[in-house]
């Protein structure tokens, strides 16, 4: 039903096919906030592998409603960056072949010895976050054995308009320190920028200001986009904020919202771990609420016992 091939970089003549898969399924993956694949990204692992998944034509895949689906060079694409025995992994389906078997048949063949996740050397473990609520994987995590590793909740918050943000008694003026020409996003999670839905990503890159807020020490990066005329989006994301009172922090966050609500923003976002119990009572306090859950699967490589 379907072919695959590992390459230690993607093969020339497919790089442009990947690509317009990579588009495709972002454009069809934006509104609910699926994850995307970036096989350019730098690796953050010792190796990489890329796997570039095809069918075969019409005629010879062995199911007449695969065979009302387009004749195309690439239908899945995975790439896995492998350190410590530890392979973080993208994967993404083109749109138009979800739904059909396709990414369960492939996970099955990788238990290949010969031609699956063994056949890399030293990898004993896969992971790879999952961006909202996908539907396939809980499924596939359930079937392959996965667990979940880690967690990030996505809260939002309106501003302006008929939900202005308003300051009280607990929020002070905002003191700029500093506004460089860009910040990179902190780490919330351990790669879990890496694969974030474009949207999210081109949010995250608006942080551009350093902010302190004066009594509590603690720092905060904020950012509208000054290109785009509705400013519809900005992201607040606290830095140095561990041990800080609830108090301290309301106020830096707070600090936040005043600034990118002055900028036109209509609507804040702020990345949460949950188990950060302080930064997730505030931002609840704050009138920020769940937008998603984003998951971090993990699965153990299953390799022949040999004796």
């Amino acid at each position: 039903m379907i072919k695959y091939s590992w390459h230690e970089r993607l093969p020339a003549d497919t790089v442009a096919e990947v690509a317009d898969l990579l588009a495709e399924a972002a454009s069809y993956d934006a509104e609910a906030g699926f994850s995307t694949a970036v096989p350019d990204a730098p690796a953050s692992g010792e190796t990489s592998a890329h796997l570039v998944v095809s069918m075969p034509p019409k005629g010879e895949r062995g199911s007449a409603q695969l065979d009302r689906l387009p004749d195309v060079g690439v239908v899945a694409y995975l790439r896995v960056d492998i350190s410590d025995g530890v392979g973080d992994v993208q994967f993404v389906v083109r749109p138009l072949f979800r739904s059909l078997g396709v990414a369960t048949l492939l996970f099955e063949l990788l238990r290949d010895e010969d031609l699956g996740w063994a056949s890399i050397p030293n990898l004993e473990s896969i992971r790879g976050w999952a961006h909202g609520s996908h539907p396939a994987a809980d499924r596939m995590s359930a079937r392959f054995n996965g667990t979940v590793a880690d967690a990030v909740f996505k809260t939002i918050r309106e501003l302006g308009g008929s939900r202005p943000f308003v300051a009280d008694k607990t929020n002070v003026e905002p003191v700029l320190v500093q506004e460089p020409g860009s910040v990179s996003a902190p780490v919330v999670a351990e790669l879990h920028q890496v694969t974030i839905a474009p949207g999210d990503r081109r949010t995250l890159s608006r942080l551009a200001t350093l902010f302190l807020e004066p009594e509590g020490g603690g720092r905060l990066l904020v950012g509208t986009d000054p290109d785009e005329a509705s400013n519809a989006a900005a992201c607040i994301a606290p830095l140095n904020a561990q041990g800080l009172k609830r108090d301290s922090l309301r106020t830096l966050i707070a600090q936040g919202l005043l600034i990118v609500q002055g900028r036109g923003a209509r609507m804040a976002v702020l990345y949460v771990p949950p188990l950060d119990e302080d930064l997730l009572a505030v931002s609840r306090d704050l009138g920020f609420v769940h937008e998603q859950s984003d998951l971090r699967y993990v699965l153990a490589i299953e390799r022949a016992t040999s004796f």
